[in-house]
């Protein structure tokens, strides 16, 4: 032992302090009837949402402070199920009805009780309204892009958490604000920023092109000014290009789910990363993005067509009244006739050979003649 140098030993640093900001998992739960008609015979509504519910528990569990939201996706509208004033009340200790012990187990941990009976309750409230009006509910499109500002809409309202809000999902942060006031940030307005990480989770079925691509686009605009990347578990049916688009554009992660039973293994592996994590880990990625464009006339793709110079709006076709369809300005209608008439290709000339073996009509100079007739040097 003596002849090992003391060279060798070194200090261990001092590991550094871990990094414990609480996080809020919002997810965005489509409910389209017609969607998922086309997955009867694989899963039910109720079991994704069990599968659902339960990577949401698993969120909460990895720290004391983290934040839940569920946000159903409607044909005629959006919906908050969690968190909501009955949640609040449960929370506080007061006794859910008759109906809540049938849902979920008494036996549960309490924090994963209150979100589960909540969002199952609010869910078969829900199924019951759009099984009393199907025929109204069929007709309508997509509504994803309205829970999508909804649930940016109630991120930032946590991030710039209002101390007049006086809501258990406010007070479960308030620590985290008070934190930061005693930093030296406070001021004269009741509003202060909280240290949370954000994320949206969208689960749908729906692989149509009905989502209003303005509100999408909107969407990815307000998520990658706040730092919030959109993941998207599309389940069976083909791809959906818009909400592709969406996680790509907020590095975010978008799978295709052909079989939704193994639904539980993909959450709990590649949507389960942390915004701080994913700069190390290597995503699920899709190379193949489709950023094809909406028409505004006729809500379809658009590979090429006509943009206004305005307000960059695309079209597919010319408008009718020959006014744009998104800020109405007025275009100029003998540029119009041109667009109509489409492209005027030139006809090609005829060569025509005269006999002298030049087909371009030109006679040859001497000089010409004297070098062909000695022939190559």
């Amino acid at each position: 032992m003596d002849s090992i140098a003391e060279s060798i030993y070194t200090e261990i640093p001092a590991p550094e302090e871990l990094n414990d900001t609480p996080s809020l998992l919002t997810v965005i739960f489509e409910l389209t009837p017609r969607s998922w008609y086309s997955l009867r015979e694989k899963v039910t509504i109720q079991e994704t949402v069990k599968t659902v519910l339960v990577f949401m528990n698993a969120h909460l569990s990895l720290n004391n402070s983290n934040q839940v939201a569920f946000i159903l996706s409607l044909p005629l509208g959006s919906e908050i199920l969690h968190p909501s004033v009955e949640s609040d009340e449960n929370e506080k200790g007061l006794h859910g009805s008759q109906e809540n012990a049938l849902l979920i187990n008494e036996g549960m941990y309490r924090n994963f009780r209150i979100v589960d009976e909540v969002v199952m309750r609010k869910l078969n409230h829900a199924l019951e309204k759009i099984s009393a009006n199907l025929s109204e509910s069929e007709k309508k499109v997509s509504t994803v892009a309205g829970a999508l500002l909804r649930a940016l809409t109630y991120t930032n309202r946590l991030l710039h958490l209002d101390q007049s809000i006086s809501t258990t999902t406010a007070s479960a942060i308030n620590s985290t604000a008070s934190t930061m006031n005693t930093l030296g940030t406070g001021s004269s307005t009741n509003m202060s920023a909280t240290s949370m990480h954000a994320r949206v989770l969208v689960v749908t079925p729906n692989d149509t092109y009905e989502l209003n691509y303005i509100a999408i686009m909107n969407s990815i605009f307000a998520a990658q000014k706040m730092k919030v990347p959109i993941d998207v578990a599309k389940l069976g049916g083909n791809q959906a290009p818009y909400l592709q688009q969406a996680a790509d554009a907020t590095n975010g992660v978008y799978l295709h789910i052909k079989e939704p039973r193994g639904l539980i293994q993909v959450l709990s592996t590649a949507y389960f990363l942390e915004p701080s994590l994913r700069s190390i880990v290597i995503l699920p990625t899709n190379s193949n993005v489709n950023y094809k464009a909406s028409c505004f006339i006729t809500g379809k793709p658009v590979d090429i067509g006509f943009v206004c110079s305005v307000c960059l709006c695309i079209m597919s076709v010319l408008p009718e009244l020959g006014n744009c369809p998104a800020c109405q300005s007025k275009f100029d209608e003998s540029f119009l006739e041109k667009l109509r008439r489409g492209p005027v290709i030139a006809r090609k000339k005829r060569k025509i050979d005269n006999g002298t073996g030049d087909v371009n009509g030109q006679t040859p100079t001497p000089a010409a003649e004297v070098a062909d007739a000695l022939g190559p040097s």
